[in-house]
């Protein structure tokens, strides 16, 4: 694997911190009844690179590692939170 390619790996599993941390600056705005249906599609749209890498490691064959670890605990962690507060 080139070392651009692991890069772009890389930023792949770490791209649902932000999309939590944009989806978490929007419930706490709360500024009407529409904010929170908002974080909660930002929260759900953090679930595409997951998922995408995790299909593209099986069609590999290849271990997923520490980066799959991060991007799907980071999103069950904090979606249990969201809900729990805002569900």
């Amino acid at each position: 694997m080139s070392e651009r390619q692991e890069t772009i790996e890389r930023n792949l599993w770490a791209a649902p911190a932000l999309f939590v941390f944009v989806a978490w600056v929007l419930f706490k705005a709360d500024s009407g009844p529409v904010m929170p249906k908002i974080a909660w599609i930002v929260y759900a749209a953090g679930w595409i690179p997951v998922l995408g890498m995790l299909g593209r490691t099986v069609v590999q064959r290849r271990n997923p590692g520490i980066g799959a670890v991060f991007g799907c605990g980071i999103l069950l962690i904090m979606g249990a939170v969201f809900l729990a507060n805002h569900g």
